[in-house]
């Protein structure tokens, strides 16, 4: 980050930085803790121009105004964090190449991929059980975040395939796995018809619940919720499955939740459909990244073999 960054935190959030940090962060954006006088602020960047972040940029003013309701009015509000505003009420800045968020910086550790323990899982059941009670009746425009069993993906998908040629480190690593891919994208192109024109109940949904997206502090706190949908609930529930994030932890989950919400029962079809479309996505999103990112040889390295590791499991979801 270089200095219009500090004056733009200056001007438009009246933050003093004394020192910029960078830290790790996921695939969407670079993640800064800013050093202040007033105290420790976390700052997210988008780059604009980079292809695999477009969607997420194009998603803030629908889903961050939900956010700000869930932390305001719900007993969500410390188990999840919210945006700073500016000093224009607004909660994102901008310029030709980059988004800016500022959030309160949270003392504490990611789970990344440690096991969760007991009081862990019973804490994220305990959030996804408040969450869920919210769907449309709130009083904020959730029009934009409905779930449309979209998988248009797949077509772009289906076209990487054809041409892996053109990338040696793609060839490699697709190959052998071209035929389970092809078979997965049939199947999720039928469920996605099927639920398309099937009447279910709706609820607010982070849908990217993985040890990544989870802070212990004081309590478990849910961060980065970019993927926020009106859906059903399988859309978070699927992450307690097997061969997912967190598929040791079902049944105590469950134990929880549904003293919470006791009618719920699995709806097959609706969970077969996020295991599968999670799945492909993420492989999406890797072949993405490799073809057009300006990626490091340490980055490249690492999304193969994330990539190669989605690819296996795919096997699994079928």
């Amino acid at each position: 980050m270089d200095k219009s960054t500090e004056k733009m935190l200056y001007t438009e959030y009246g933050i003093q930085v004394r020192s910029l940090q960078q830290i790790p962060a996921g695939w969407s954006a670079s993640a800064w803790k800013v050093h202040s006088d007033c105290g420790d602020y976390f700052l997210k960047v988008y780059d604009k121009h980079n292809p695999s972040t477009k969607n997420w940029v194009a998603r803030i003013d629908s889903y961050m105004p939900v956010v700000l309701w869930l932390h305001e009015h719900t007993k969500l509000q410390k188990k999840m964090i919210a945006p700073v505003l500016a000093r224009d009420k607004t909660f994102k800045k901008e310029d030709s190449s980059f988004l800016y968020m500022v959030f309160p910086f949270i003392e504490g550790s990611t789970i990344c991929s440690e096991k969760l323990k007991l009081q862990q899982i019973r804490e994220i059941a305990q959030i996804l059980s408040e969450l869920h009670f919210y769907g449309a009746e709130i009083p904020v425009s959730v029009n934009d975040l409905l779930e449309t069993f979209d998988i248009s993906f797949c077509s772009t998908l289906a076209n990487r395939l054809g041409t892996i040629h053109t990338s040696i480190y793609l060839q490699k690593v697709l190959k052998p796995y071209i035929t389970t891919l092809t078979q997965a994208a049939e199947v999720l192109q039928n469920l996605a018809l099927l639920l398309q024109n099937t009447k279910m109940r709706y609820a607010l949904c982070h849908t990217d619940i993985h040890g990544w997206n989870l802070i212990q502090s004081e309590n478990l706190i849910l961060i980065d919720w970019e993927g926020l949908k009106l859906a059903p609930v399988e859309a978070d529930l699927f992450s307690f499955t097997e061969t997912f994030f967190f598929g040791y932890a079902w049944e105590e989950f469950m134990t929880i939740y549904r003293t919470a919400h006791k009618d719920y029962q699995i709806n097959t079809d609706i969970m077969h459909f996020y295991r599968l479309r999670r799945r492909l996505e993420d492989i999406h999103e890797f072949v993405e990244s490799i073809l057009f990112d300006n990626l490091t040889q340490v980055d490249m390295n690492r999304s193969l073999r994330y990539l190669k590791q989605e690819c296996e499991l795919l096997n699994a979801v079928l």
